[in-house]
């Protein structure tokens, strides 16, 4: 073999063993790139999936929560519904109208109130239409119980100034001019004292007859045993329009005892 031949020859085996090495990393590569894609493969999965049991966790958490809110709600408000509730029961209970009751049912009202108050401050989001029917229910029962209590206060009122004119016209058989202008003022008082009973009396009726419509709304969130009897307001109703026409008589007997010739 000549020297340029054998040059040739080991050029061509040089040439081999170079692509034989290539062949072999490239081979290499293409391995390590695999299981690189491979790997990111799994990892994106594994990803995704932590992530929809994160979610799903946190709406079940959520969940729960709510749930838990709107049932710590509608246990708060039936507490102060049923007090409510209770203090409008004992008040249709009074029978008589004095000092002492219209004390009582004064402090049956602020009570009320002083629940309107905690019931507002409870946050109505879990639960918004029971809230608002709530409102309506204690705030017509306050009401209720405000002008019950104002009623019996002019009746007490009505009662002495009637008392202090039929006292007055029993003085004198003979009627002098200073006695005849404190006679006009012992009436003058009385028909004040029976316009506002009268007045309190009507508003007091009318909010009864409301009574029944704002429990019907309320009843659904929390139950008709939490509300006012419904039998008990027609009676309460009954009750206090009675009064009022025995006052009226009271009045007008005691106008024409009143009257001056």
């Amino acid at each position: 073999m000549s020297a340029f031949a054998a040059l040739r020859a080991a050029r061509a085996s040089i040439a081999r063993l170079q692509r034989l090495r290539l062949g072999r990393a490239l081979d290499k590569r293409w391995k390590i790139g695999n299981h690189t894609a491979m790997t990111l493969g799994y990892g994106t999965r594994t990803v995704a999936a932590a992530l929809v049991a994160i979610l799903a966790v946190s709406s079940l958490g959520y969940w729960a929560l709510s749930a838990y809110r709107k049932s710590d709600l509608q246990k708060a408000v039936i507490a102060v519904v049923r007090d409510s509730s209770e203090r409008i029961k004992a008040a249709f209970a009074i029978q008589t109208e004095t000092a002492q009751t219209v004390a009582r049912l004064d402090d049956h009202a602020q009570e009320v109130d002083k629940h309107l108050i905690e019931l507002r401050g409870l946050g109505a989001s879990p639960n918004r239409p029971l809230v608002d029917a709530a409102e309506e229910y204690m705030l017509t029962v306050r009401e209720i119980l405000r002008n019950q209590a104002a009623s019996h206060r002019y009746r007490v009122q009505m009662v002495a100034s009637d008392k202090a004119l039929r006292d007055h016209m029993r003085t004198s058989t003979r009627r002098t001019a200073p006695w005849i202008q404190e006679a006009l003022r012992a009436k003058d008082r009385l028909e004040k004292d029976y316009l506002d009973y009268r007045l309190s009396v009507e508003a007091y009726d009318r909010l009864l007859q409301s009574l029944p419509e704002t429990s019907k709304r309320l009843a659904p969130h929390v139950g008709a045993g939490s509300l006012a009897d419904g039998a008990a307001v027609t009676d309460a109703r009954r009750r206090a329009l009675e009064s009022l026409k025995r006052a009226a008589g009271e009045v007008e007997r005691a106008r024409q005892l009143a009257a001056v010739r």
